[in-house]
C-alpha cells in the first residue's frame, strides 16, 4: 500500500514538474578577452538559448553599455539545435581610459505559451581590463624582431610571369569575340537620400507601431523617441545632439533663429523623457501618446522652407 502510494506521488510531480522544466531558457555574456589596451575593439556577445514554447522580447542595450563607445551592432544570429533555439547578439566596442571596468548584466525578457505575463532573466556581469601601452621612454626605438633576408627565387618570378602571360592572352581573346562589338552602357542608379525630416517621420511612424510602452517597455519607448529626436538635430542644425545633455543641447538650440518656435516644446519634451530615463518616474498613458505627438510637431515646425517651397512652386 505504501508502495502505491509513493508511485503517486512520484506520478503527481512528474506531472506538475513537465512543465515547469520544458520551458527553458538560459542567457550567457562573454567578451573575446578580459585585457585590452585603450581603443581596442571589444567583442562583446550575448546569446540566449529558449526553448520552443519561450518567446523572447528583442533587448534594448544602449543603456547598459552607455559608459562605452559603441562601434558597430551586428545583426542578430539565430540558430536551431535539437528542441532549442539560440539568439546572438554581437557589439563591437570601445572604451578609452585606463581603468578596471564592468559590463553590466543585460535583461532579456520573454513569455511562455503557457503564460502571456512577461518574465525576466539576468545574464551575469563582466568585468574587463583596459589599461595603456608599457612603453619605456628611457630606452632606443628598435624592431620587434630583426629583418629576415629571404633569398629571392627565380623560378616563382618566370612561373608567375608565365601565368600572368597565358591569363592576358586568355582574357584578349574572350573580350575580342564577346564584348568588343557589345558596348554596353551601364546606369548607374541614383542613390535616393531621404530629408532629414522625412527620415525622423519615418522613424516615429516605425517606433509607434511597435507599441513598446503599450507592452510594459516605457523606458525604452522614451530612449528611442529622444534618439529620434536627437538624430534629427544633428542632421537638420549640426548639432552634436548625440553626445551633449539635454541642458547643453537646449543651450545651442536657443542660438538657432529656426528653432526658436519649438524650443519651449522641446525642453517639455527632453525633460519629460529624462525624468522616465534617469529619475524612474512611470508616466500615465497620455503621457507616453503626448511625447509621440510632440517628436511630430518638432519635426514638421522646422522642416526646411526650402522644400515647402519646392512643393508650392511643382503644385
Amino acid at each position: 500500500m505504501v508502495k502505491i502510494f509513493l508511485k503517486l506521488i512520484l506520478l503527481l510531480y512528474v506531472l506538475i514538474a513537465a512543465p515547469v522544466y520544458s520551458q527553458v531558457i538560459t542567457v550567457k555574456a562573454f567578451t573575446d578577452s578580459s585585457d585590452y589596451l585603450i581603443g581596442d575593439h571589444i567583442n562583446f556577445t550575448l546569446s540566449v538559448t529558449h526553448s520552443d514554447n519561450v518567446s523572447i522580447i528583442t533587448p534594448f542595450f544602449r543603456d547598459s553599455l552607455k559608459h562605452f563607445e559603441i562601434i558597430k551592432e551586428l545583426p542578430a544570429e539565430t540558430k536551431k539545435t535539437d528542441n532549442n533555439n539560440q539568439v546572438i547578439f554581437k557589439y563591437v566596442l570601445s572604451y578609452f581610459d585606463s581603468a578596471e571596468v564592468t559590463i553590466p548584466s543585460i535583461k532579456i525578457f520573454y513569455r511562455t505559451k503557457s503564460d502571456t505575463s512577461f518574465q525576466s532573466v539576468q545574464s551575469d556581469s563582466l568585468t574587463i581590463k583596459v589599461h595603456k601601452l608599457n612603453v619605456k621612454i628611457e630606452e632606443d626605438i628598435k624592431d620587434v624582431k630583426p629583418p629576415v633576408r629571404i633569398p629571392f627565387d627565380w623560378l616563382s618570378l618566370l612561373l608567375w610571369i608565365l601565368a600572368a602571360v597565358v591569363l592576358l592572352s586568355a582574357a584578349y581573346i574572350i573580350y575580342k569575340k564577346y564584348f568588343h562589338k557589345k558596348k554596353i552602357e551601364e546606369v548607374e542608379k541614383p542613390k535616393i537620400i531621404l530629408p532629414p525630416h522625412e527620415e525622423a517621420l519615418m522613424k516615429l511612424d516605425q517606433l509607434d507601431r511597435e507599441q513598446l510602452w503599450q507592452k510594459g517597455f516605457v523606458k525604452e519607448y522614451h530612449s528611442r523617441i529622444t534618439e529620434i529626436i536627437r538624430e534629427y538635430f544633428e542632421k537638420r542644425f549640426g548639432l552634436p545632439a548625440l553626445e551633449l545633455p539635454t541642458s547643453e543641447q537646449l543651450e545651442l538650440l536657443k542660438r538657432i533663429p529656426d528653432a526658436q518656435q519649438i524650443f519651449s516644446l522641446t525642453e517639455s519634451f527632453l525633460s519629460n523623457a529624462d525624468l522616465v530615463k534617469f529619475a524612474k518616474f512611470v508616466p500615465i498613458d497620455g503621457v507616453n501618446q503626448e511625447m509621440m505627438k510632440q517628436a511630430v510637431e518638432i519635426v514638421n515646425k522646422t522642416a526646411k522652407k526650402e522644400l515647402e517651397g519646392a512643393a508650392n512652386n511643382v503644385s
